[in-house]
């Protein structure tokens, strides 16, 4: 199984202030399985942070910080996988949006998903704190990573 982690997901891993953000973290940094994400999220994880920094949940070093740690694990050689963005990643994520009741970025990930699960032999599950976008993935055939009983 692949795990794809989609950005609420990556940055409750992250942040770790959110009731999901310990069994995220074990899921991306100590689970068995590979975690990919798509090199949107670069943009997206910017985004949250700075956000979360305006918000006062985090301040300007904690930024830093959660920043290069990130960069270090989407390294090549770190813990998570990055897939590119691709023109027939945009096409499809196109598609998703005639489809379903989705968001554009949102599409993009799923389409990132997909074709990911389309060259891989492992099932493509879905990580995503999202509401609407595991909806949308549903929707559109995708499991979702289920979260742990506790």
């Amino acid at each position: 199984m692949i795990v794809f982690a989609d950005t609420s997901a990556i940055g409750s891993a992250y942040l770790g202030d959110e009731s999901d953000g310990r069994w995220i973290s074990d899921v991306i940094f100590e689970g068995p399985d590979p975690v990919v994400i798509s090199e949107l999220a670069d943009v997206e994880f910017a985004s949250l942070l700075v956000r979360a920094k305006s918000d006062g949940r985090i301040d300007a070093s904690e930024m830093a910080t959660c920043l290069a740690s990130y960069t270090e694990h989407t390294a090549d050689d770190g813990p998570i996988g990055v897939v590119p963005l691709t023109h027939e990643s945009l096409s499809r994520a196109q598609q998703f949006v005639l489809q379903v009741s989705i968001r554009t970025l949102d599409a993009l990930h799923l389409a990132t998903a997909q074709l990911l699960a389309g060259v891989s032999d492992d099932n493509v599950v879905v990580l995503t704190l999202d509401h609407r976008q595991a909806v949308a993935a549903k929707a559109l055939g995708f499991t979702l990573y289920d979260r742990p009983a506790t």
